[in-house]
């Protein structure tokens, strides 16, 4: 199959604008919040995600004579294969098609298994990952491009989810360097899975923790804002304010490749895996700089349909 090194090579840094850009298509069958296993900007395998995870198809039901559906015996149910179609989000050009490489980068890590990646004409590309190897070289087979709905290939167990059979789907700008929410591309959904806002701790310089549940008095200084991570979901923006001027903002829109490490971008800097995820339990909302006196720290999520979710919290700095 293909390599990627030289491909890899192309991508250029650069900021990201999104308004250039069209939409795309659901490139599986489900398109309910249900479907997601895992969204972008997640933390997947201690680092940053660039992909939306799918979650494993429901397993089919046998019709038996008398068009009568009874429950299938252990053996038949092992013997079927939990897969799922996926198509192409729009019209483009087959870029590569591999199984087998040694190449390894944070953005096409090895980890992806047999991928396709096509090519659209407004310098974005897509990534299809963890896909049978046989069903996409049937597809594939003789073509350099493939139209919007076109079949791609069925999901398989190639890559670093093994036993798993699901899509790791990822757009990303050719031009910026930078991987793409493909949530924000995507026809949106009449709902949202509900992102919870909780366990909201502050940290220090040093890396003290302080419990804002239980802690309410700190001296003045600089210090992030950590809350309890979501296991599926992440929040189209995160934003910290002190008496109601914005202090920090966190998007998930882009992650972008910098000196070979992956970031989300902040109000006035950009965040690697290691600071927005710190350990399996928290993400980060933002930096903050209490001065001394009475100060009301406001943390606000912010949904892809725009609903959010508030906390207050009433501080004494000395």
């Amino acid at each position: 199959m293909k390599k990627l090194a030289a491909f890899a090579g192309v991508l250029l840094i650069g900021t990201l604008a999104l308004t250039s850009l069209s939409a795309v298509e659901w490139p599986v069958e489900d398109k309910s919040p249900d479907s997601i296993y895992s969204y972008f900007g997640q933390n997947v395998g201690g680092k940053i995600s660039k992909s939306l995870i799918f979650t494993k198809p429901p397993k089919k039901q046998t019709t038996r004579s008398g068009a009568q559906t009874k429950k299938i015996t252990d053996e038949e149910e092992a013997e079927q294969e939990e897969v799922q179609n996926v198509m192409a989000v729009k019209d483009g050009t087959i870029l590569i098609v591999m199984s087998e490489y040694d190449d390894d980068s944070d953005f096409f890590p090895s980890a992806l298994g047999t991928s396709v990646i096509l090519a659209h004409d407004d310098d974005i590309i897509s990534v299809y990952s963890n896909l049978e190897t046989q069903s996409v070289l049937e597809n594939t087979k003789d073509k350099t491009s493939l139209g919007e709905g076109e079949l791609i290939g069925h999901t398989g167990n190639t890559g670093w989810q093994q036993s798993s059979s699901t899509l790791e789907f990822q757009i990303i700008d050719n031009q910026k360097s930078a991987a793409i929410n493909p949530v924000i591309l995507l026809p949106r959904t009449e709902k949202e899975e509900d992102y919870s806002f909780t366990g909201v701790v502050l940290q220090n310089k040093s890396g003290t923790l302080y419990d804002l549940r239980e802690s309410k008095v700190f001296p003045a200084g600089t210090y992030k804002v950590y809350h309890t991570r979501n296991k599926t979901t992440v929040p189209y923006k995160i934003s910290c304010t002190i008496n109601g001027v914005i202090e920090d903002e966190i998007f998930f829109d882009t992650i972008t490749l910098q000196n070979g490490k992956l970031y989300i971008s902040g109000k006035d800097k950009h965040y690697n895996s290691d600071i927005l995820y710190p350990d399996e339990n928290l993400i980060l909302t933002g930096e903050i700089t209490l001065t001394p006196g009475k100060s009301t720290l406001g943390l606000t999520s912010e949904s892809f349909l725009g609903k959010q979710k508030q906390l207050n919290y009433q501080l004494s700095i000395y």
